[in-house]
């Protein structure tokens, strides 16, 4: 996971126990990808160290993306479970200060709960979208050369010919004909062909393939309000809509939390997660009517494990507590978490050094 798209980071804020930010970071990060009595145990201390550092929407932002990029498809009920859960803590966050905070009894159980919960579930990675070849791009020819299938009742319901253009109707039907066909590559592609598309005209004429304000009324500018992305979302919900009245899907929850989740205008659904989102919703209406019980697993298999975990949640977080406040609170996202790979030597330094090594040699022979 990186985050160099972010906004800079003071190099030296630390947290309660005097950790580097970005260290913290790294040893949560860490710690869920491991198994075991003490990555749980690191798990813990630094979940009670961020927390207490008044790092909850860091904590918060780290346990979705964790969600999103390892968990995905393979546990979809963790994102009603972390939607319904944060609502509750931000809700404790806004009427209690830092120091009473950290010490409520729920807020330390539900904290340590999520990362234990984080650190168990199966594990999938999301999805690549696949290349789309620029020349694909405003070129009506091409469009017309490659559709496959004729209009979808999900895409009628949202498609409004007033205010949308033609591209939106036809990538928008290849993509619902790739989703019922099982082609993930497929409806990946088309969807977002369909972003890009809309961002080149954007970019051409400023303005983008629709003048239809889907986007929720907060926001701001008409920009905002007509993005492509809510076009998509409101298409794959009556396509669930769909499934779900034949019976072929069953994440009721599941899918809301998605959709709410993308249209959310607090400032937590970056570009990047909204992408996400749109790709795990794919996933889901491909994936889950195929399989035997239509319907997200259970988060937790092993109840009475996790619960006698909870229970020493305060003695981490009283660990961490012994420790004075720090000057700054935990910022909502950290920079530089993923370290950089180091260059790879040109040919020129690669020619370098095996000339070196020739002359080492043969130094090394005229000594002997």
């Amino acid at each position: 996971m990186d985050y160099e798209d972010e906004k800079e980071q003071e190099p030296q804020l630390t947290s309660r126990c005097g950790y580097e930010v970005r260290d913290v970071v790294r040893a949560f990060l860490q710690s869920l990808n491991e198994a075991g009595v003490v990555a749980s145990g690191k798990l813990l201390h630094y979940t009670a160290d961020m927390i207490s550092s008044g790092g909850l929407l860091l904590f918060e932002r780290l346990c979705y993306d964790y969600a999103f990029d390892h968990i995905g498809i393979a546990s979809p009920r963790i994102f009603f479970y972390l939607a319904t859960t944060f609502k509750e803590l931000r809700a404790l966050a806004a009427k209690h200060e830092l120091g009473v905070f950290c010490t409520l009894p729920n807020v330390q159980q539900s904290t340590t709960e999520i990362a234990l919960i984080l650190q168990g579930c199966p594990k999938k990675t999301k999805p690549k979208y696949p290349t789309i070849p620029p020349e694909t791009h405003d070129n009506e020819d091409w469009l017309r050369s490659v559709l496959r299938t004729t209009d979808k009742a999900a895409v009628r319901k949202v498609y409004q010919r007033a205010t949308d253009m033609e591209p939106m109707l036809h990538a928008a039907n290849e993509m619902v004909f790739s989703i019922v066909e099982g082609g993930t590559e497929n409806a990946l592609f088309w969807a977002k062909w369909l972003h890009e598309e809309d961002h080149h005209v954007r970019k051409k004429y400023r303005s983008g393939l629709s003048t239809a304000e889907r986007g929720p009324v907060a926001l701001k500018s008409q920009q905002q309000k007509t993005a492509m992305g809510y076009y998509l979302v409101n298409v794959l919900a009556e396509l669930y809509k769909e499934f779900s009245q034949k019976g072929m899907v069953r994440l009721h929850q599941e899918f809301q939390a998605l959709l709410d989740l993308f249209r959310a205008t607090d400032g937590r659904s970056t570009q990047r997660r909204k992408q996400d989102i749109i790709a795990l919703l794919i996933q889901v209406l491909i994936d889950m009517p195929r399989m035997k019980v239509p319907a997200a697993p259970a988060l937790v298999h092993d109840s009475a494990t996790l619960q006698r975990m909870i229970q020493q949640a305060p003695t981490f977080y009283r660990e961490v507590q012994y420790h004075p406040m720090p000057t700054k609170l935990l910022p909502s996202s950290v920079t530089g978490v993923k370290k950089k790979k180091a260059k790879e030597p040109t040919k020129e330094d690669k020619l370098q050094q095996q000339l070196a090594m020739m002359d080492q040699m043969a130094m090394s022979f005229y000594r002997m």
